[in-house]
């Protein structure tokens, strides 16, 4: 079972991190919505303080481990929050209609599979993690995540954040990421409501294009961690969103 962390009552909102997160990068943003919902922020398999039990390294397979938290609570329908990966494994929830979810938020994600580049891309880092340790990984790519003129202290906190991962826990993410589907097809037709969260500075995903009316995008003044860089933009748009 993942570790989880659940604070607050009303509706449930389950709070998925992304790759190289923890429940740990969600703790302001979990606080602000515990005022008024039931938070359940997860770690995912080798990441934060969850082992690295996962029946297969698919979107799909990370989903389910989130679905067993989410019974063994005795939770029958929940809002999702997934992201970046973690907006991956939401859409995989949706696409496979893993568990009852009325409305999801998309925080940094996007809908398209990777590009062959960007697999080769992903096993070149999985060698790089395996030879060279976590530590060396995090220092290189997490200052990406933020936007330019974030403040040294925003940084810290992700690189503290992200070197509580496991080698195996990084590379498994690695893998279920290469291996996606595109999820366009599903975003364009789908009637469950879906609020996409972008970040006016993020280099790392690319903008999520549909004209699908059920869609809805806000952006705020962030890179790709709006929850530690625009905490006050983010739950605004939640809060907007699912009240």
């Amino acid at each position: 079972m993942l570790h989880y962390e659940r604070k607050g009552s009303g509706e449930t909102i389950v709070l998925i991190h992304g790759f190289l997160g923890s429940s740990d990068l969600f703790k302001a943003l979990a606080e602000d919505l515990s005022q008024h919902f039931d938070v359940i922020s997860v770690d995912l398999p080798g990441h934060g303080k969850s082992t690295i039990d996962i029946e297969s390294y698919t979107v799909e397979a990370y989903a389910n481990a989130i679905v067993d938290v989410l019974k063994n609570e005795k939770i029958e329908k929940a809002y999702w929050l997934g992201h970046s990966f973690g907006g991956y494994i939401t859409l995989a929830a949706l696409a496979e209609q893993l568990f009852s979810i009325p409305k999801a938020i998309l925080l940094h994600s996007a809908v398209n599979a990777d590009t062959e580049e960007a697999k080769e891309k992903r096993t070149t880092q999985q060698q790089v993690i395996k030879k060279d340790g976590v530590n060396a990984f995090v220092n290189d790519v997490t200052p990406n995540f933020l936007a330019p003129k974030s403040s040294p202290k925003l940084t810290d906190q992700a690189i503290e954040v992200a070197s509580k991962a496991t080698i195996d826990g990084l590379v498994a993410a690695l893998e279920a990421m290469k291996s996606r589907p595109s999820r366009q097809n599903f975003i364009n037709e789908t009637t469950t409501p879906i609020l996409v969260i972008e970040g006016r500075y993020d280099k790392i995903v690319p903008k999520l294009e549909t004209s699908n009316p059920h869609i809805k995008k806000v952006v705020v003044n962030s890179g790709h961690l709006g929850m530690i860089e625009d905490l006050a933009g983010v739950s605004h748009a939640i809060y907007s969103y699912l009240k």
